[in-house]
């Protein structure tokens, strides 16, 4: 008999999991118990080894030895969540990047570590198609103006005022060509862009295939109508939309930012949007999360500012929940789960 464990940090996700688990796995091989932990209010940034977790891993290591399965969200799984769960054989985090797992202490024990990955990357690629026609037919300023000034929105000097660009014969360059990079080609097409791709792991052909254009960075940014990051976060890539690179877009140009805050130096990028030197951004991820009131992006009319709602659908938590549990499945039978980022 296997013992599981579910720490519950109180998202929808872990609810999809819970229910998926239950109903899924054998109860005459596998013992499921669900430790509940309190949610902070925000993300914690992190920590030596974790990071973007809820939680502290004091709420719940003491209650995990003998655990031999460990499935998570965002509870932060750290050197003395292992240190206290010697039998842990498995462990499960429902994320497409599992950084709230240290991955060494797990590679060091032998601890396979499996995640989600593709959970939310329909559900970002949307996202980033939505933020980019707002700004191109500027829907946002157009609603506010009709409920603000009425009847008078329809006059021909208010609507000339909100004319807008169409996405058909743009080019759009797309910074990391991963799963999200490539569910955002595919729509893109769709709408007749010419599209340009600047990766450092896809091969030329790859990006070919999807209709795209290998492009170095510097290409990219001097010719892109719409730049849209789509790249993981590394030590290497922090910052790598900064003051030299918002100074090769076009004054036309727009950015769109739904991968990871940290990708852009947002002094800069205030600089560039306050002075007119971009047309105008779209950012679901910031550098601090939530925002400080004082952050001067917030006073922009030319920037859009949604709540990290990347993977924020119906249907996200519900897709990890499926590969989490297929993955154990695999795991139980004796079989080598599909999706493993860690041994």
């Amino acid at each position: 008999m296997f013992k599981l464990l579910i720490i519950d940090d109180q998202t929808i996700t872990i609810r999809a999991l819970e229910k998926a688990l239950f109903q899924e796995l054998p109860p005459d091989q596998v013992d499921i118990t669900t430790i509940k932990i309190q949610k902070t209010s925000s993300l914690t940034a992190s920590s030596s080894s974790v990071r973007e977790f809820y939680g502290k891993s004091s709420d719940f290591s003491f209650q995990i030895t003998g655990a031999d399965i460990l499935v998570v969200h965002k509870a932060p799984v750290t050197e003395d969540v292992f240190d206290k769960a010697p039998n842990l054989k498995l462990i499960a985090c429902a994320r497409n990047n599992p950084v709230n797992v240290d991955l060494s202490a797990a590679t060091s024990r032998g601890i396979p570590v499996i995640n989600a990955p593709g959970r939310a990357s329909e559900a970002t690629a949307e996202l980033t198609i939505g933020l980019m026609l707002a700004l191109a037919r500027n829907i946002i300023h157009a609603d506010a103006l009709t409920r603000s000034v009425g009847p008078a929105a329809w006059e021909y000097s208010a609507r000339t005022s909100l004319e807008g660009s169409e996405l058909k014969g743009k080019t759009a360059g797309i910074v990391g060509f991963g799963r999200v990079g490539r569910e955002v080609a595919a729509r893109l097409k769709a709408f007749g862009m010419h599209l340009l791709v600047y990766s450092v792991y896809a091969r030329p052909e790859e990006i070919y295939r999807l209709g795209a254009q290998p492009a170095t960075l510097e290409e990219l940014l001097k010719e892109a109508d719409f730049v849209t990051l789509h790249q993981r976060l590394t030590e290497k890539n922090v910052k790598l939309i900064g003051e030299k690179q918002l100074n090769m877009m076009k004054k036309s140009a727009y950015l769109i930012n739904t991968a990871r805050g940290k990708l852009v130096d947002e002094k800069a990028l205030y600089q560039a949007l306050a002075e007119k030197k971009i047309r105008g951004a779209a950012l679901d991820v910031l550098e601090e999360e939530p925002p400080a009131p004082t952050n001067p992006l917030l006073g922009l009319k030319n920037v859009l500012i949604t709540p990290h709602l990347g993977g924020k659908t119906r249907e996200t938590p519900v897709r990890a929940a499926r590969l989490i549990t297929e993955d154990i499945k695999k795991f139980l039978s004796g079989e080598r789960p599909e999706n493993i980022v860690s041994i």
